[in-house]
């Protein structure tokens, strides 16, 4: 299917649904909640659970089916934070000598794999409201604060 990703409809109620668009009504739910950290990612991505897994249930955003998302938005931290040290290490080019003599500059790979992996973060990012852009967007209630229907106690 081309064109654009459909939105959730979450996100869809939240900014007004603008196209009036017909919304899925069976779409499932998920129930909020902050999944465990996986023992496999490594120390970086860990710390980056804890802080990112908290702040998204703060927005009322987080909920158990986030688990694989949250966990690659931590890999690509973790990628991220290590290509970061190798191009402090090594440099963002070096120096290949031929067999002539003559010097030739190429860029360090590491450079490219950064760039690559903080467009996948920043990707991630925006799936879970997490710039300025995607935010003002949205317009969810914190910390599970719904607001209640005046009307809900008379029609159900």
């Amino acid at each position: 299917m081309a064109g654009r990703r459909p939105k959730p409809t979450v996100l869809r109620l939240v900014t007004g649904n603008p196209g009036k668009r017909a919304i899925n009504k069976r779409e499932p739910k998920p129930l909020r909640d902050i999944p465990p950290c996986p023992d496999h990612l490594y120390d970086s991505g860990k710390i980056a659970w804890d802080r990112l897994s908290a702040m998204l249930d703060s927005m009322g955003v987080m909920t158990e089916a986030d688990a694989y998302t949250l966990e690659r938005l931590c890999d690509c931290y973790t990628d991220i934070l290590e290509c970061r040290l190798l191009i402090e290490r090594d440099g963002r080019t070096y120096t290949v000598v031929g067999q002539d003599g003559s010097a030739l500059i190429k860029h360090n790979p590491a450079v490219a794999q950064l760039r690559a992996a903080d467009s996948q973060f920043k990707s991630y990012l925006v799936e879970f409201g997490l710039t300025p852009a995607a935010r003002s967007k949205v317009h969810a209630e914190p910390n599970g604060e719904e607001k209640q229907d005046p009307l809900s106690k008379f029609f159900a």
